[in-house]
């Protein structure tokens, strides 16, 4: 049984990203790992860390340094698509707790 994967069409070059269906495992591992001390590679998307998009598609870190906002909203987006149950489980961890 293989993950499911889309592909996201970024850039004027027409460049192929592909956004991966990732494990329980993968997910795990991701929750677990610590953030880096960098504003950007945290903070500059609400919904993933640049850090952990190597794990989601087949960039590497330097693809990602290349990217424009744009660009990085559409592969965003493609992560998005193919994990919705992470981050349907990112949007509940965020919010608040109710008030007692």
């Amino acid at each position: 049984m293989g993950n499911a994967s889309m592909t996201v069409v970024v850039g004027e070059k027409g460049s192929e990203v592909v956004c991966r269906e990732l494990t329980v495992g993968e997910v795990r591992a991701l929750m677990a790992s610590q953030p880096s001390g960098d504003l950007i590679d945290n903070a500059l998307s609400e919904d993933i860390r640049l850090t952990d998009l190597p794990t989601f598609t087949n960039l590497k870190a330097e693809d990602i340094e290349g990217l424009t906002q744009s660009q990085l909203a559409e592969v965003v987006r493609g992560c998005k698509e193919a994990n919705p149950l992470f981050f349907a489980m990112l949007y509940r961890v965020k919010q608040p707790l109710p008030k007692q």
